[in-house]
């Protein structure tokens, strides 16, 4: 009869770890479901907090493409005149990096307050002197190389793109100048020097079809107030540059 009461008291314990059993696995099930919703949840939630904006293609190509700007700038290092020049640029792109430009422009001049100054100075201590504005700048014509070694993109407000050259450029043409040297007779003479120009700019890309140009030259060219020398008037210039079709 003991075994019977083995058997027995087996059975009992057996269905009672049975009862006990079967709602914490359901319970457990419950909970992992929970918790897998749960990380899905956040997943979604830091995902869409996490977007990583991607950086598209170049918006623009400017192989075989020609460009025409309109500008203008400022010639600032001259003490005693301050010359604006307007005018306009053509470029053909021989490739994405390399062009060749034709540029020109009219300068307007103006005086600066420096020479009445010293004019009033003069007459005031009745010292015999004179000032003279020995050459002044009409207009110019350049030849240039570009090449761009640097193409970027600029982020703004996290959703808007712009894209953007840096260039350098190199050349040589004639620059217009009014010679007048001191202390002579003879009324002021127009003379064409031959003018060397070197510079830099970044062009910043609008749309596939215009540009803003900002650009700074540098000139040299022989002296022409008499006495010889070298001139090397800056150029500092702002403007907008439209683009033919892109190719196909």
């Amino acid at each position: 009869m003991d075994w019977r009461r083995s058997v027995g008291t087996a059975l009992i314990v057996f269905v009672a770890m049975t009862a006990f059993a079967v709602p914490g696995t359901v319970l457990a099930q419950e909970n992992d479901a929970k918790a897998t919703q749960l990380e899905r949840s956040l997943d979604k939630y830091w995902g869409e907090k996490r977007e990583i904006r991607t950086i598209e293609k170049r918006l623009f190509r400017k192989d075989t493409r020609l460009q025409a700007s309109l500008y203008g700038g400022v010639i600032p290092n001259d003490d005693f005149q301050l010359f604006v020049p307007m005018g306009l640029r053509f470029a053909y792109y021989l490739s994405e990096d390399i062009a060749v430009e034709l540029s020109g422009a009219y300068a307007l001049g103006f005086q600066t307050r420096l020479k009445e100054f010293l004019t009033a100075e003069i007459e005031d201590k009745q010292v015999g002197a004179q000032v003279f504005l020995t050459q002044e700048y009409e207009w110019y014509g350049m030849v240039n190389m570009l090449w761009s070694p640097v193409h970027g993109k600029i982020g703004m407000f996290t959703s808007k793109l712009f894209h953007f050259d840096f260039y350098l450029a190199v050349g040589v043409g004639v620059m217009g100048v009014i010679a007048d040297p001191p202390g002579q007779a003879a009324e002021p003479r127009s003379e064409t020097p031959i003018a060397a120009n070197i510079g830099f700019g970044t062009m910043m890309y609008l749309t596939d079809y215009m540009a803003l140009q900002l650009d700074y030259r540098h000139f040299f060219h022989e002296f022409q107030g008499g006495g010889g020398g070298l001139s090397y008037p800056a150029e500092i210039s702002l403007g907008l540059a439209f683009f033919t079709n892109a190719p196909e």
